[in-house]
């Protein structure tokens, strides 16, 4: 793995947030495993542990789109970057806030703990997606996937 391609992705990710004219914006980042690539989900993220407190949550069959935005909500309360591994179609429920985070900066929650209309910001954390391009090119139904992401690191 080029450890200087991540930490200047990680850079970046760092900085979109305080660049003018886009001040207190930042960019959810996308990691795209490459099909001649060897390395691992799990050496990624420990190389971005060495850079940023992060976390993993794995979006595949045996989690539901509420447990994922769950699961991302926790760890934007511990204030920590989210690793999010996808392995299954994203569906509308987890696409409509990761595009309104893309847009907003912000998880919109209908509904949420007795709360009729519930906004968590994402502050200083970020979300990386990682996936394989294969599974980019060929599961993903949503025609503008890449479209979410500011920095794109290819492995």
């Amino acid at each position: 793995m080029d450890k200087e391609k991540l930490d200047k992705f990680i850079h970046l990710l760092k900085i979109v947030h305080t660049m003018p004219p886009l001040t207190g914006k930042s960019d959810l980042g996308l990691i795209v495993k490459e099909p001649e690539s060897k390395i691992s989900s799990d050496e990624v993220l420990e190389e971005i542990k060495k850079i940023v407190a992060i976390e993993k949550i794995s979006y595949n069959e045996s989690i539901s789109d509420e447990e994922t935005i769950e699961r991302i909500i926790e760890v934007l309360k511990e204030n920590k970057w989210i690793f999010l591994e996808i392995k299954k179609d994203i569906k509308s429920p987890l696409l409509n806030q990761l595009r309104y985070l893309a847009d907003h900066n912000i998880l919109q929650l209908i509904d949420y703990k007795d709360q009729d209309l519930t906004e968590i910001k994402i502050g200083d954390s970020r979300i990386i997606i990682f996936a394989e391009r294969d599974f980019i090119e060929n599961k993903i139904t949503y025609p503008y996937f890449y479209r979410l992401f500011g920095p794109t690191l290819s492995l």
